[in-house]
């Protein structure tokens, strides 16, 4: 058997050398680690600050874009109406508004789907509820709504003077006419007591809104774009609405009431329609 003799000097000399090795490598990854470390940390600390620069300039360029609005906030009024019937089908509702119209109740149809068949328009829903138990379309009874004035408000650009000084004052002398309209139609009936002595302030009311209506067709005059036509739709709902105001004083019927509070409500909705457009 052949045996193989170790020299125990040569071990002893190639031990040391590979701590020396070790100790070395180790001493160097450390230093080298916590140097590439410590750049790797400047570099995301800078690319954050970097995010952080451009997130805000961004920031401020946006806010610097964006448009400063102005906003037309009204007094809010509550008031009360009976929502007849509302249908998908402008055609069929239409159709309903129509032949409710041949017996005697004088109904609006909003101009925006779901169609709504409105009738009446007072400052409470006492005087409503008697009325609204009679009226059924199909199988549904109609019920009272409440609704109120100036549940949008009117927004436009600083920079926009046609809009501050011309159609936010108009705006304004419209909303204060429904206001009024409103304390003069606490019922739909003539024969209240509380409603005889409010006789000549249909009057007065019918003049103020044909006042109205000559400044809202001065406004658009020359102006022949959208708002220009809205505008003087608005005007010309105003001056319908002071005949029918005219004629309650004249006649003092129901019928010629309800029909004015139906003329009231027209221009409530389109009012409320073209101040939607500007939000």
């Amino acid at each position: 058997m052949t045996r193989f003799r170790t020299n125990s000097s040569s071990i002893g000399s190639f031990f040391l050398v590979f701590v020396l090795i070790l100790f070395f490598t180790l001493f160097l990854g450390q230093g080298l680690g916590r140097f590439y470390l410590g750049n790797i940390t400047r570099e995301l600390s800078a690319e954050n600050l970097q995010r952080k620069v451009i997130s805000s300039r961004e920031s401020n360029l946006s806010r610097e874009l964006s448009p400063k609005m102005k906003v037309l906030r009204l007094k809010q009024v509550d008031y009360y109406t009976i929502l007849v019937a509302t249908l998908k089908e402008q055609d069929i509702a239409l159709q309903v508004g129509n032949e409710l119209g041949q017996k005697g109740l004088p109904v609006i149809v909003t101009g925006e789907g779901p169609y709504q068949i409105l009738l009446g328009f007072v400052n409470n829903q006492e005087t409503l509820i008697d009325l609204a138990k009679k009226i059924k379309v199909g199988a549904k009874e109609a019920e009272v709504k409440k609704d109120c004035l100036n549940k949008v408000a009117f927004k436009f650009t600083a920079e926009d003077t046609y809009a501050a000084e011309k159609i936010a004052p108009f705006l304004g002398e419209i909303s204060l006419c429904l206001e009024k309209g409103l304390l003069l139609y606490q019922s739909i009936g003539v024969k209240e007591e509380k409603l005889v002595p409010l006789k000549p302030k249909f009057f007065e009311l019918a003049d103020s809104l044909d006042n109205i209506a000559k400044e809202g067709l001065e406004i658009c005059k020359g102006n022949n774009d959208e708002t220009g036509r809205l505008l003087g739709f608005l005007a010309e709902l105003c001056s319908e609405w002071a005949q029918s105001l005219r004629l309650v004083g004249k006649e003092w019927t129901d019928l010629a009431l309800l029909k004015s509070q139906q003329q009231g409500l027209v221009l409530l909705e389109e009012y409320h329609r073209y101040i939607k457009t500007t939000n």
